[in-house]
C-alpha cells in the first residue's frame, strides 16, 4: 500500500493542478458539479495518469479535512475497479489532525481507454482540460489507440543475474530446442551462449523473457510475483466453492508439463458407440488444453498487477482466463483469423523450443479439435477490456456430427479446412454463413441446402447430416415442403369444398408470402384445375372436375 508523508504532500500540494492532479474540498461530499468520482479518475487515468485529493481547498490552497467516504474507502478501490477496471489505490492520511484522502490513479492501459460513462456520470471518455473535464476528442482517441505496443517481455530486467536463474531450467530449454531445431550441438552451448542466441541476454541484461521462462522461484517472487498460473477444479460447475486447488510459481518450461498432468488428473472419457466399435473422446484434449495455457502465458499483459492466469475447470468445461484485453482491432469475433503479437520475444522463443508451433497461431487449432470432437464452437464473448476469457466445452453435444464429418470426407474424398469446418459448425447451429465461396462449394457438394429464395435464403446442413444422426423428419421440418408440394396441398384443400381465400390459405402456410400464395392460385387456374366463383369479397376458389 502506498505511504504519503506530510513532507510530499506539502510538495504536491504546492503544484498547481493540471491534467494529473485534481484537488478538491468535499468536506463532507464528493463534489460532483463537474462530473462523478469516476469521471475523475478515468479523466486522469487516460491523461498519464495522477492523483485526486479530497480535503484541500484549491484556493487557497489548505488543508482543511474531509469526511467523505468516511469508514467505507477501503472499498472504493474494488468499487472503481469494477466500473473503470483500472486499479486506484486509496490512501486516508493525517496532516495536523485532518483527514486527507489521496487517490493514486495509473495511466491507462497500453492503446486503451478507459471509460467512465455509466450511471451518474456525465462523460462517455472523459480527459482533463485545464480545471475542468471534458469528453476525449478524435484526436485523443487516435493518440491513445495508436500507442505503440511495447514488447514487455524484451525488457531488461533491472539487476537480474544469472544466479536468478534456475540450472535445471535452463538444461530443459537447450534440450527443447535441440530438439525442435534438430541440432544436437546445441546442447554443448554455455548458458551465456544459449541465452543470447535466443534473444533472452543482451548487452544490457536479461529479458523478462528470460525470467519467465527459466528464472527461480525467489527471482519470480521478487520482480514478477504475477507471473503465476493458478487451477481450481470444481465437481459441480457455478459452484461457489472448489474442490482443488494448486497455484504455480516457477520457470515456466519446468511446470508446462506438470500443470497438464494436474488438469489431466480430473480427465474423464466420454465414450459412444459407432457400430460394433466402441470409441471415446476425452473431456480434456490435451494439445487443445497446453495450447490454451500457452496462448494465456505468452500473450498476457505483464504489466498489469495483482492477477494471475486463472483455470476454472469442471466436467462441463474447460475455462481460462488470462489478464490483458485484445489489443487494438482483435475482437472475439475476429480472433480466429486476425493474429497479433503483445509478447513478441517470449512467443517466438516458445515456438523455438517447440512449446508451440506457431507463435501467431493456436487458437484455430483448438476449436477444430473441439468442432471435430462434436462438443460445438469455444467461447470467447466472456472476454472484457482488460482480460480474454476463453471457454472450451469439455461434453459432447452432438457425437453424431463426428460421425457425419467422417463421412464426407470419405464419400467426397475431400480435405476439410478448419475454416470450412468452422463453417459446417456455424451452419449446424444455425449461424448466417460469412464466406460466398465456401457456401458456393458447399451447395456443390451436397453439404449444405438453401431453405427460403432471394434475400431471405437461409441455409442448413444437407438430408446426408440428418440421416446420419437418425432425424430425417427434423430435416424435413426444418426445410419445409418444396413449392410443388404446397401447391399440391392447396388443390386438395379446394377439392375438399375447404374455405379456399387467400386469406384463409394463408393461416395452413404461414412460411409464405401473401403474394407467393396468390402467384400458386393463379398458377392452378392457369392449369385449368380451379376457377374463383362470385365476386371478390363474397367469392371462392372452387375444384375442376
Amino acid at each position: 500500500m502506498l505511504k504519503t508523508s506530510t513532507e510530499e504532500l506539502e510538495r504536491i500540494l504546492q503544484q498547481p493542478e493540471d491534467i494529473d492532479l485534481e484537488i478538491k474540498a468535499s468536506t463532507n461530499q464528493f463534489d460532483a458539479s463537474r462530473g462523478s468520482l469516476c469521471d475523475y479518475c478515468a479523466a486522469i487515468a487516460n491523461g498519464r495518469g495522477g492523483k485526486l485529493i479530497l480535503g484541500v481547498l484549491e484556493k487557497p490552497r489548505e488543508v482543511v479535512g474531509t469526511n467523505c467516504y468516511k469508514g467505507t474507502h477501503s472499498k472504493l478501490s474494488h468499487q472503481i475497479w469494477e466500473k473503470l477496471h483500472i486499479h486506484v489505490d486509496i490512501e486516508e492520511l493525517f496532516y495536523n489532525d485532518r483527514r486527507v484522502l489521496i487517490f493514486h490513479i495509473p495511466k491507462h492501459p497500453p492503446a486503451t481507454r478507459v471509460k467512465s460513462g455509466g450511471k451518474g456520470d456525465k462523460y462517455t471518455y472523459p480527459v482533463r482540460r485545464g480545471e475542468s473535464l471534458g469528453e476525449m476528442d478524435d484526436h485523443r482517441t487516435r493518440e491513445i489507440l495508436n500507442e505503440a505496443q511495447l514488447d514487455f517481455t524484451a525488457t531488461i530486467v533491472p539487476n537480474l543475474t544469472l544466479d536468478d536463474l534456475d540450472e535445471l531450467a535452463i538444461l530443459r530449454l537447450k534440450e527443447l530446442w535441440a530438439q525442435k531445431s534438430e541440432r544436437r550441438d546445441y546442447l554443448n552451448f554455455s548458458t551465456e551462449k544459449a541465452l543470447t542466441n535466443l534473444g533472452l541476454l543482451g548487452d544490457k541484461g536479461l529479458t523478462y523473457a528470460a525470467l519467465i521462462m527459466v528464472g527461480k522461484e525467489t527471482a519470480l517472487d521478487k520482480y514478477l510475483a504475477d507471473a503465476e498460473i493458478i487451477f481450481e477444479w470444481r465437481h459441480i460447475k457455478g459452484q461457489t466453492h472448489h474442490d482443488f486447488r494448486q497455484n504455480w510459481r516457477a520457470p515456466f518450461i519446468l511446470i508446462d508439463y506438470e500443470i497438464w498432468k494436474t488438469i489431466n488428473h480430473r480427465n474423464l472419457r466420454i465414450p459412444f458407440q459407432e457400430g460394433f466399435i466402441q470409441r471415446e473422446i476425452m473431456a480434456y484434449d490435451e494439445k487443445s488444453v497446453r495450447e490454451a495455457i500457452h496462448n494465456a502465458v505468452m500473450h498476457r499483459d505483464y504489466t498489469l498487477k495483482g492477477q494471475s492466469v486463472f483455470i476454472l475447470a469442471s466436467p462441463q468445461e474447460f475455462d481460462i482466463e488470462s489478464p490483458g484485453g485484445f489489443l487494438p482491432g482483435i475482437t472475439p469475433e475476429n480472433a480466429l483469423f486476425k493474429k497479433a503479437y503483445r509478447n513478441r520475444l517470449l512467443a517466438e522463443v516458445m515456438e523455438k523450443t517447440g512449446l508451440v508451433e506457431r507463435s501467431s497461431q493456436g487458437l484455430d487449432d483448438i476449436f477444430e479439435k473441439s468442432i471435430r470432437d462434436g462438443k460445438g464452437l469455444p467461447d470467447l464473448s466472456q472476454s472484457e477490456a482488460y482480460s480474454v476469457r476463453l471457454v472450451i466445452p469439455a461434453q459432447v453435444k452432438d457425437k453424431k456430427f463426428i460421425l457425419y464429418l467422417e463421412r464426407i470426407i470419405n464419400e467426397h474424398q475431400i480435405n476439410l479446412s478448419f475454416e470450412e469446418i468452422y463453417e459446417l459448425e456455424k451452419i449446424r447451429e444455425h449461424q448466417k454463413i460469412s464466406k460466398v465461396s465456401f457456401k458456393d462449394k458447399f451447395l456443390k457438394q451436397g453439404l449444405i441446402e438453401p431453405i427460403g429464395k432471394t434475400r431471405g435464403t437461409k441455409y442448413i446442413l444437407s438430408r446426408c447430416y440428418y440421416e446420419t444422426i437418425g432425424q430425417s423428419g427434423k430435416h424435413t421440418r426444418i426445410k419445409g415442403l418444396d413449392r410443388e408440394q404446397v401447391k399440391e396441398l392447396i388443390l386438395n384443400h379446394i377439392r375438399e369444398g375447404k374455405p379456399s381465400k387467400r386469406g384463409d390459405l394463408m393461416g395452413g402456410f404461414a412460411e409464405l408470402k401473401p403474394n407467393d400464395i396468390s402467384n400458386i392460385l393463379q398458377e392452378l387456374k392457369d392449369a385449368g384445375k380451379i376457377v374463383f366463383e362470385g365476386v371478390k369479397k363474397g367469392g371462392k376458389w372452387v375444384f375442376l372436375k
